[in-house]
């Protein structure tokens, strides 16, 4: 499924192309879509609910899926925890997201699709992150000499899953160096 959404962001007009890449497919032509989907794309929109924590685990893999597929491209990921309006029902905390979206170096935020909450905020978010990719970087820009490299992404990910399987034991668990992985006009 695709649509469009037309929005004014920063005073400029700006209308998504929003592809439902996961969307249920006939005659299993959901893979083939899906592959297609990892090649494509100008930012990629992960949606888990917060009331399943497969949806959860799924969205975290399909970023590492993402980051392997487009390794040399900087394209903005948001991690999107949907159904807050069912918080008794919650099975991924809100530190939980965040913990995930600083590992994996993406965005995150929550939203409720059902009540309209954040999901004008994750659209504009959305523009704001292609907005400043393509405005303060070349594409294939190499990082000056002397700078630390960053930490591979399996690496990351396994200390995320550490730091989440230890969650029961005192507050380290989640404990993440601070990044403004909330703040959607940010890089």
């Amino acid at each position: 499924a695709a649509y469009e959404r037309t929005l004014t962001v920063d005073g400029e007009e700006t209308t998504l192309l929003v592809m439902d890449c996961w969307a249920p497919e006939q005659r299993g032509e959901g893979s083939w879509r899906r592959t297609q989907c990892l090649q494509v794309g100008n930012a990629y929109v992960l949606v888990y609910s917060i009331t399943d924590r497969g949806s959860f685990e799924s969205a975290s893999e399909l970023r590492i899926q993402l980051r392997r597929a487009r390794q040399a491209e900087d394209i903005p990921i948001i991690l999107v925890g949907n159904k807050t309006d069912l918080v008794r029902c919650r099975e991924v905390s809100v530190e939980e997201g965040r913990a995930c979206a600083a590992v994996f170096d993406c965005k995150f935020i929550e939203t409720s699709a059902a009540l309209q909450h954040n999901v004008a905020e994750l659209f504009e978010g959305v523009v704001r992150q292609i907005r400043l990719r393509r405005g303060g970087k070349e594409p294939h820009a190499r990082p000056a000499p002397g700078h630390k490299r960053k930490e591979s992404l399996t690496k990351r990910a396994r200390h995320f899953l550490d730091r989440l399987a230890a969650r029961n034991s005192s507050k380290v668990a989640l404990k993440v160096r601070s990044k403004s992985c909330h703040d959607l006009s940010v890089l």
